[in-house]
């Protein structure tokens, strides 16, 4: 189980695969919140200060990369730890824009779990 406090930001524009990660997540103690729209992601990760974000590589119009450059600019969250997940090799792309790690779909949940896990141990 994680620390109870580690939050966890799931940014996914495809409602059920959001939902899942959430129940997930709950599941081994993390606080699990939805950011629905890429077009709001940077709005709500200042509201809920994730220790970690799980965003989708394909998020409608956007796409990780532009995402993560402009957290990256940001002063105020540039210091947030991303882990990006696509059904397609996007490794190289996401982590030039600033991604800690990238996870090929499909995944399991010890993996996910245990890219978070270690990525709220290397702290900020």
């Amino acid at each position: 189980m994680s620390d109870a406090m580690t939050t966890v930001m799931i940014i996914e524009d495809d409602p059920q695969m959001a939902r899942m990660l959430t129940m997930l997540l709950e599941f081994e103690g993390y606080r699990a919140v939805i950011c629905s729209s890429p077009e709001r992601a940077l709005e709500c990760i200042r509201e809920a200060q994730p220790d970690v974000v799980v965003m989708d590589f394909y998020l409608g119009k956007t796409r990780a990369p532009e995402l993560l450059r402009s957290l990256r600019e940001d002063p105020e969250l540039r210091s947030i730890r991303v882990i990006v997940v696509s059904g397609e090799d996007q490794e190289a792309a996401v982590r030039a824009a600033g991604a800690e790690m990238f996870l090929l779909k499909p995944f399991t949940v010890e993996e996910l779990v245990g890219y978070i896990r270690r990525l709220s141990e290397w702290g900020c």
